[in-house]
């Protein structure tokens, strides 16, 4: 890593008639998604100096809703994309400064009317969500309904309900209950690879978990069931057709996962090896055994700057096989 140049390429494709044109001198990048969020975020800074705008139109070059496509890494060759939206906010001042959000911000938009019977959760989001690809449990929802509401407050009403998280990757559409995206696992050495960290041991109580489970039937009627701490969070789902034996085997899986967590909190590696959605971490130290494990992750935040690449990693449970 230390012989290779940093370098970002900031792609702005052809929008409202004007012609598209990358951008690859930039100031700061600052990039951040999770799969508990519904958007992922991003904000460029671009120097007003910067040469390529002596070939450009200078006039209205950036508006909310262009299209972005965000890169940057080390060496001269493809780099790869580090986030895909549009802009959301435009600060026309020195420097430029350029909000973006992920797909996300075109399902903040518009409305949408469903009505349909024996509705599967991967039909719902391709029909709230045309023209995307959907990667999700095709689990049954039964019926729903829904009457001129964005399509977010779809996905919000799926979260509250079913605790089911919605997100983009790119122009994949995803929904999971839980850590269900299977990536590589990257192996970090905090010695070696990470420039410093924030991580606090779980606390007992905060292991402690109840799970309230509530499941239409088809004739009508209600199965309820209830597992864990007495005296612990709460965590309400809310699925139809299941079994009483579906039921406590979900139930037990959350609680297995919550109780997997060891650790909260961050730690911050450079820009290499590249954390991206889905990604498990295997953590080793020479000195801090205590630390090492494997863990889901559950947000990234990277930054590109004159210091260089950080990625900043939420750690999440401990990855359960």
């Amino acid at each position: 890593m230390s012989t290779c140049t940093m370098a970002s390429d900031i792609a702005f494709p052809e929008s409202r008639g004007r012609a598209g044109f990358v951008l690859r001198r930039v100031t700061e990048i600052h990039t951040e998604k999770g799969w508990q969020e519904f958007t992922g975020i991003a904000e460029i800074v671009i120097p007003r100096n910067v040469r390529d705008f002596s070939r450009i139109e200078t006039d209205s070059l950036f508006e909310p809703g262009d299209p972005v496509i965000i890169k940057f890494g080390y060496g001269s060759g493809d780099l790869p994309v580090e986030f895909e939206g549009y802009l959301s906010d435009v600060s026309d001042g020195i420097p430029y400064r350029l909000k973006c959000e992920d797909e996300m911000f075109v399902l903040k938009r518009g409305s949408v009317t469903v009505s349909q019977r024996g509705v599967t959760l991967k039909k719902l989001l391709e029909t709230i969500a045309p023209g995307y690809a959907v990667e999700c449990p095709d689990v049954p929802l039964g019926t729903v309904r829904y009457t001129n509401v964005a399509p977010i407050a779809v996905l919000e009403n799926l979260k509250k309900e079913l605790g089911i998280h919605t997100f983009f990757i790119g122009r994949v559409l995803h929904a999971v209950d839980s850590h269900s995206l299977e990536g590589e696992t990257l192996n970090i050495l905090l010695e070696r690879n990470a420039v410093s960290e924030d991580l606090n041991k779980k606390s007992r109580a905060d292991e402690k978990v109840l799970v309230k489970f509530k499941s239409l039937q088809r004739n009508g009627k209600y199965i309820t069931h209830e597992e864990g701490d007495a005296n612990g969070t709460v965590q309400v789902r809310n699925w139809p057709y299941l079994t009483k034996a579906e039921i406590e085997v979900r139930a037990k899986r959350i609680i297995e996962l919550q109780k997997a967590k060891g650790f909260d909190g961050t730690i911050t590696l450079f820009g290499v090896p590249r954390a991206y959605p889905g990604v498990r971490i295997e953590i080793k130290s020479l000195l801090y055994k205590n630390m090492e494990g494997a863990f889901h992750v559950d947000r990234i935040v990277k930054d590109f700057s004159k210091g260089g690449i950080r990625q900043q990693l939420t750690i999440g449970n401990k990855a359960v096989t």
